[in-house]
């Protein structure tokens, strides 16, 4: 009797280690297959990222290269745009950054049109009633140089803001590939891990 229990008790206990490395190796298995989904998804995500933002730098820069503007040289820069914006002297504008600097470049020398006032102002002071011809005349000249400068800084800004979400969004792509990668590879172990944990006979 002791002999059969002795048997029947080794038994159990080898049917109770098999379903215990079936269900270890169930759920490596869930785990591993559910970590190379993801890591696909965030691979595939990565690259359009990856497309996406090198779409944007490159069409932000094609728009901007044949416009020609140009920051002048140094020599020619007030001490304030020497201390602010020397950096960027004589270069040709053709990145985010470049385009972000030439719009404040822009911005300072619209603040000396007519003190301050932007084109709206002018504008509106231009067509005042009662006010003398010439001096309607002097204003609404000022309003078109204004027009210009502001118009040309907005573009120069909107430029700068595709270049930073297209930099966000480069960054990002590559960071979700080389996660996906990690993730892939960390499957990889998990189903080596489930290989070794096969059910005992």
């Amino acid at each position: 009797m002791a002999q059969a229990f002795e048997v029947t008790r080794g038994m159990s206990v080898k049917q109770a280690d098999a379903a215990h490395n079936t269900d270890r190796r169930l759920i490596d298995l869930l785990i591993s297959w559910s970590g190379v989904v993801v890591a696909i998804a965030m691979v595939a995500l990565g690259a359009a990222a990856i497309y996406g933002g090198t779409f944007a730098l490159g069409n932000v820069a094609d728009r901007l290269e044949p416009q020609n503007i140009s920051f002048p040289p140094i020599e020619a820069m007030s001490p304030a745009e020497k201390a602010n914006l020397g950096e960027f002297a004589g270069q040709k504008v053709d990145t985010g950054p470049e385009a972000e600097a030439f719009a404040t470049y822009i911005g300072g020398h619209l603040t000396e049109v007519n003190e301050g006032a932007t084109y709206s102002e002018t504008s509106n002071a231009a067509r005042a009633e009662g006010i003398p011809e010439d001096e309607a005349a002097e204003l609404q000249g000022k309003a078109d140089t204004l027009f210009k400068g502001e118009t040309l800084r907005a573009m120069l800004l909107n430029a700068y803001a595709w270049w930073t979400v297209g930099q966000i969004t480069l960054y990002a792509g590559i960071g979700l590939v080389v996660v996906g990668l990690v993730l892939s590879l960390l499957s990889a172990f998990g189903f080596r891990h489930a290989r070794k944990t096969s059910p005992t006979t």
